[in-house]
């Protein structure tokens, strides 16, 4: 073979090698693509963990498991060890019927509920209704919440926050019970008033109003029985007091000329889940009044009728989450189901199921005796996926 012959079979060669790892490079970009793609998403999931943490975990949980008793949290389930998971991320509820729409329906349902808020249960989060995330911030957190190991969201908040982010129900209250809904300093005329003790919750304040004396310095109490660290904040009297989970701090609200003055936690996002307060100053303390001798019939008033009460039903809630009545009392309940599934409203105590089909509205109504009663959808996997409510009696 000549040195012609024997180049012209090394460039033939090289030729067809060359074709070949062409060939298979093209045949494996497919792969490529899937990879960076998954790169891509897993740099968005860490990103959003963060913003989870910090804005959604109060409500939602460290590992999205939503409400549960007595743990102050008030969110939808969307994954954990709930069937929530199932229904985000594949679109299938927990007896195995898909969701309407599909994985893409699923996903436009939590970017508007995240941006737009579900009325007085949930803030709007999104920044075109006051909120504080943007729409690159809540497309990651959607995608989290469809795609996310809910394990590793809860060891990264678990890291966060130094152990577990929802401190455990106590057995004794954390405040005087005389502060449970408003606490009042009373003073004499020149008197100092006593210390004010007001306690942080993950998600809101107890109480939420105080009432001080006007024109003297008055101390509150604060301590933090949450599992995340908050603040209380008065914009309007330059006060802004940080406090960690367990601690406690004195802050003193100097000499205040009569008015009403807004409290809240400072730190983002916990404002808008709903820790916020009044603050009440006052020349007008009010001070017990001496007892009667002897007891005055009061005088007969008209009683108002019950007022109808309405529940929304979305496809994963119900709005209002509580609910109270008078006992003893014929009450109507009108139920509206805004959700694309069928839904039902059961109070399992009292006997009651309603059945509502999408888009239609039913009435129910209840006369009970005094107590707490649960409302719950018993379509399977509803009450898993949030739909639970308290009706108060009383």
């Amino acid at each position: 073979m000549g040195a012609v012959q024997r180049l012209a079979t090394v460039v033939i060669i090289g030729l067809v090698a060359l074709s070949t790892i062409l060939v298979l490079y093209a045949a494996d970009e497919p792969n490529r693509i899937t990879e960076a793609d998954a790169r891509q998403q897993d740099i968005e999931i860490e990103r959003a963990m963060g913003n989870y943490i910090q804005y959604c975990l109060a409500c939602h949980g460290p590992a999205g498991e939503g409400y549960e008793e007595d743990t102050g949290r008030v969110g939808a389930p969307l994954g954990g060890n709930t069937s929530a998971t199932l229904l985000n991320q594949q679109a299938v509820n927990a007896q195995g019927t898909p969701y309407p729409g599909g994985i893409e329906a699923r996903r436009e349902f939590l970017t508007k509920t995240i941006h737009n808020g579900r009325g007085n249960i949930m803030p709007a989060w999104g920044q075109e209704n006051g909120g504080q995330l943007n729409n690159e911030q809540i497309e990651e957190i959607v995608t989290m919440i469809m795609n996310v190991d809910w394990n590793r969201v809860y060891n990264q908040a678990i890291a966060t926050a130094g152990g577990y982010p929802t401190v455990a129900p106590t057995t004794e209250p954390t405040a005087p019970a005389a502060a449970s809904t408003a606490t009042q300093a009373t003073a004499g005329e020149g008197e100092a008033p006593g210390p004010i003790t007001i306690t942080m919750h993950d998600n809101y304040f107890e109480p939420t109003s105080l009432t001080i004396p006007a024109n003297q310095a008055t101390t509150i109490h604060i301590t933090n029985a949450g599992g995340l660290g908050h603040n209380f904040s008065v914009p309007d009297l330059n006060i802004s007091v940080d406090v960690g989970p367990g601690e406690s701090a004195d802050v003193e609200i100097p000499a205040t000329a009569v008015g009403e003055y807004a409290f809240d936690c400072n730190v983002p996002g916990h404002k808008e889940s709903g820790m916020v307060g009044t603050l009440t100053v006052t020349d007008q303390i009010a001070t017990p009044e001496p007892a009667s001798p002897v007891a005055q019939p009061a005088e007969p008033t008209q009683a108002a009728g019950p007022q109808p009460i309405t529940i929304t039903m979305g496809d994963d809630f119900f709005d209002p989450a509580t609910a109270t009545l008078a006992a003893n009392t014929p009450t109507t309940i009108t139920l509206v189901n805004n959700g694309g599934l069928q839904h039902n409203f059961s109070i399992d105590d009292l006997g009651i199921s309603v059945d509502v089909e999408a888009g239609a509205t039913q009435t129910v109504e209840i006369n009970a005796a005094a107590g707490t009663y649960t409302y719950h959808c018993n379509v399977p996997g509803h009450t898993e996926a949030g739909m639970v409510g308290a009706l108060t009696v009383q």
